[in-house]
Order: C-alpha cells, then structure tokens, then sequence
C-alpha cells in the first residue's frame, strides 16, 4: 500500500504518527514539501516505518495509490489545479469546505474520491471518523486509526462537521473548570488529571448506553435536591447550551 499526503498540518501530522503505529504493513507513505517543518521531522522520525518527503506534489502522486488531501480551503483549489491524477488514485480529502462535485472535478479522472474527518486523536486510535462516499479499501483504512462512521449524504457530513468547530470551547471548559479547581486549593496537576478523566469516563459511559439518550443520562445523574440536579438546572436557567447551538448555527452557514 501506498500513501501519499498533500498538506502536512496538525491532521496529516497526527494521521502519519497514528499510521506508522498502527496495523498498516509493508507501506510507504510520501509526504507533500508543504509545510517543510512538518514533513522534515515526520520524514525523520518515521524513516524506519517507510515515511519519506518528496520533492514536488506531483511526485507524491505520481508514487502513491491513496492520496490523503490536507490542504487549507484558501489554497485547495488552486494547488489540485496544478496537479495530474490518475484513475488509479484512491482520494480522500480532508478539507471541510470542498464539496464532493467540487472535488471529484478536481481530481478527475480519480473515479474513487471520499471526504472525512479525522481528528487529531488519530494518532492514538481513539477517533470516530465520518466518511462520505467511502469504499473498502478507505474504511479499512480508517478502521487501523480509529472508528470509521459511514455518512450516507453529504449534508450530513456538514452538520458532523461544523460539530468539530466546538472543540476548542470544549477545551476552554475544561480549562475553566481547572481554574476554578485551583483557585479552591486543588493543585493543578490534581485538577488537570481529574477533570480529563471525568469526562473521558463521561463519554465512554455515554458511548455504552446503547438507546438511552443523552437526556435520559442527565436525568438519571441527578438526584432530588441534589448538585447535579442544581447546576444543571441553574446553567439552563442561564441559557449557556443555547449558546452552543447559535454558535454550531453559524458554522454551518459556512457550508452554505
């Protein structure tokens, strides 16, 4: 197997160290000169498990059967413009704003083209990972990164994807809440830990609860008189979940 990756960012980067330490045998992987810091250090650390930095794009096609595209919305179009694809390309972009009849254009004569979104935690297997017109070849491959969610219509893959845009208040939640441990005499190490524990255990439990919903595990977290029943009640009260969703509202309308 073959793989090549045109834009080596944050994903690509995370894609590459989650490959090289997964089941994927007897590859190569070739890397885009994009972002020459990115693919230098991959290209080193990851020289034993077939990792390389080509010279151009188009050698990167030219060597590769499955071509990972990780560019920038801003320069997608004009970068795949200057490039040759072949029939025998398996494409799978990673670019949130490149719709599928724009892509497949791009690629052309590239007959087997998907969209996904893999998160940075790819690297340590632990991601799901929705595709757009997938084949098996490419959910197998997602399967030695993470969990690969079949996404039968493409704006559903937008409204998954706007979903991605909420990480970084997920985070500055999490941050938060370890101020606010800090400030009443936890040390932060302590916090840290436990509040990054608290709610990987709250999404596994989530993730086994089978048909129960999200709402049915809030109610049953809470307890008459209780204090999850108090601050749920008190952050509703105060509107913070519908901030999310004008939030997510606006994002999508990106997709538009």
């Amino acid at each position: 197997m073959t793989i090549g990756i045109i834009g080596v960012g944050k994903i690509a980067c995370a894609m590459v160290e989650g490959l090289c330490s997964s089941g994927v045998a007897n590859g190569r992987i070739y890397l885009s000169p994009r972002n020459e810091e990115n693919s230098k250090y991959l290209a080193t650390r990851y020289a034993g498990a077939g990792v390389s930095r080509l010279e151009s794009n188009q050698e990167v096609l030219d060597r590769s059967e499955i071509i990972f595209i990780a560019l920038r919305p801003a320069m997608a179009k004009e970068v795949l413009s200057q490039l040759v694809f072949g029939e025998k390309h398996i494409v799978i972009s990673l670019i949130p704003l490149l719709k599928y009849a724009d892509l497949s254009k791009a690629v052309f004569p590239a007959g087997r083209v998907s969209r996904a979104i893999p998160l940075p935690s790819v690297r340590h297997h632990n991601c799901p990972i929705p595709i757009y017109h997938s084949n098996e070849i490419v959910t197998g491959l997602f399967r030695q990164l993470g969990q690969p969610l079949l996404v039968p219509e493409e704006e559903q893959l937008h409204t998954i994807w706007t979903l991605t845009g909420l990480i970084t208040p997920f985070y500055d939640l999490l941050n938060e809440l370890s101020g606010w441990a800090i400030t009443n005499g936890v040390g932060k190490e302590i916090a840290n830990a436990y509040i990054g524990d608290l709610f990987q255990a709250l999404s596994f439990e989530a993730q086994q609860a089978g048909p129960a919903g999200f709402a049915e595990l809030a109610e049953h977290a809470q307890t008459p008189n209780g204090m999850n029943e108090q601050a749920g009640r008190e952050i509703r009260e105060q509107g913070a979940h519908a901030i999310y969703r004008r939030s997510a509202d606006h994002l999508l309308e990106r997709f538009k």
